[in-house]
């Protein structure tokens, strides 16, 4: 066997090792340069052979330190295995190695508290939602501009702000009988980092927004990545105008801001399909095609560290429609929604408005598989009991941003990030 022929096998058996941990997202990722960066290990007719061992050296190094830079420490290590077995001696395998190791051993339990925001669609031009027309008002007051979000992603990211994903706070256990139920857990940080969680409403793009300077949907762009449509006039631009895309970007530059590729929640409802493509209306002439569409979006985000949330199918009021409303409600967003984004335990509710964590509604809920609760409030609340988990999430937006702006201390100062163009709110 040549030397090409197990730096391939090595290649594969490290892919082989993330998948088998769970972690797809960086998996994909190696299988898919591996095949974009073909000409890394397979000689061109006349290439010097010593060239050609360094450049797949070189590229292994590479993928060992995005994974160490990403905290995939098991990961990295495994890979740095294979290259040493076929590199014995090599002095930046040894250096990659030793830093895996101390990064393992600086993971600490974290034990304070877990900030969990959120936002809605991000506003690409203020101009037009601030316009001054009837809808200005909540859009200046719920939603987030581009500009500010990256501001906000910048500066938590410069105060040791760490991306985690939401079951890392919690554990589920098997008693003796075979009940599950829920326990708390203490996050692995590296020290000094903190942990957050993030989430985003409403991922569905409503057709009242058409026009007032924000994307209408996520799509694939020719890498492959999602990206967000946005229309300016005739022209139809695919990139950076809104929280997932934006956010990928982010972690791809700094990938020690995401914990294992952690990204966030997208909470869904279903009465306007959701992504942008219309999947709730069933008789359309092309609903398979809608269906297709959203459901390779779906794919990519969930293979690129995003979650799913419900969010209601009609987004109602929970605590104020009848209990035969809700099961109507949960069961079409299950039947409608959640055959596209996959099962989920995630229940986010529609504005904010929880319900008692007993009775009828609650077990209503429950029977449909829900048992991680996020309401809406200024300050950090996490609680986990048997049967359940409850978090509140805090709104980064334009109203705490303008008229309480004390409350975002602890992540951010307001006026640093806040529009220039974004109106007083009365």
């Amino acid at each position: 066997m040549n030397f090409m022929e197990k730096l391939f096998i090595a290649v594969l058996f490290c892919t082989a090792f993330i998948l088998s941990q769970g972690n797809i997202v960086f998996a994909l990722q190696i299988l898919e340069n591996q095949r974009n960066d073909s000409s890394s290990f397979v000689s061109a007719e006349g290439r010097v052979a010593s060239t050609e061992v360094q450049i797949g050296l070189e590229d292994m190094l590479l993928r060992a330190q995005t994974l160490l830079r990403g905290h995939f420490y098991a990961e990295a290590l495994d890979l740095l295995d294979g290259l040493d077995s076929i590199y014995p001696g090599e002095p930046r395998v040894r250096e990659l190695t030793t830093r895996c190791l101390e990064g393992q051993t600086s993971l600490i339990p974290y034990s304070g508290s877990i900030p969990h925001v959120f936002f809605h669609s991000l506003v690409v031009d203020p101009k037009k939602a601030f316009d001054g027309d009837r809808k200005s008002r909540g859009y200046n007051a719920w939603m987030t501009t581009v500009g500010e979000f990256r501001k906000i992603l910048a500066r938590m990211h410069a105060q040791d702000y760490m991306l985690i994903d939401i079951g890392e706070i919690w554990e589920a256990v098997t008693d003796e009988d075979g009940n599950a139920s829920f326990r708390k857990r203490r996050p692995l940080v590296p020290a000094g980092k903190k942990p957050f969680i993030l989430s985003v409403d409403d991922v569905n793009y409503y057709p009242f927004m058409k026009g007032d300077g924000f994307a209408d949907r996520l799509e694939l762009d020719r890498h492959g990545n999602v990206a967000a449509r946005y229309r300016e006039g005739e022209e139809i631009r695919l990139g950076e105008y809104d929280v997932v895309p934006i956010l990928d970007n982010f972690v791809r530059e700094h990938p020690g801001f995401s914990y294992r590729g952690a990204k966030g929640i997208l909470a869904v409802t279903g009465y306007e399909g959701l992504l942008g493509y219309r999947t709730q209306e069933l008789e359309a002439p092309d609903h398979a095609d809608r269906v297709q569409a959203a459901t390779e979006v779906v794919n990519r985000l969930k293979k690129t560290g995003w979650r799913f949330a419900s969010h209601g199918y009609g987004h109602l009021h929970s605590s104020r429609i009848s209990l035969e409303r809700l099961r109507e409600d949960t069961a079409r967003w299950k039947e409608e929604v959640g055959t596209l984004v996959g099962e989920t335990e995630i229940y986010i509710f529609p504005f904010g408005e929880e319900i008692p964590y007993r009775g009828e509604k609650f077990e209503c809920l429950k029977e449909e598989g829900f048992r991680v609760f996020c309401g809406v409030d200024s300050r950090d609340f996490l609680r986990v009991r048997k049967g359940y988990v409850r978090q509140m999430r805090r709104n980064l937006d334009g109203y705490t941003m303008l008229k309480r702006p004390e409350r975002l201390r602890d992540l951010f100062d307001a006026e640093e990030v806040l529009d220039p163009s974004r109106p007083p709110l009365e």
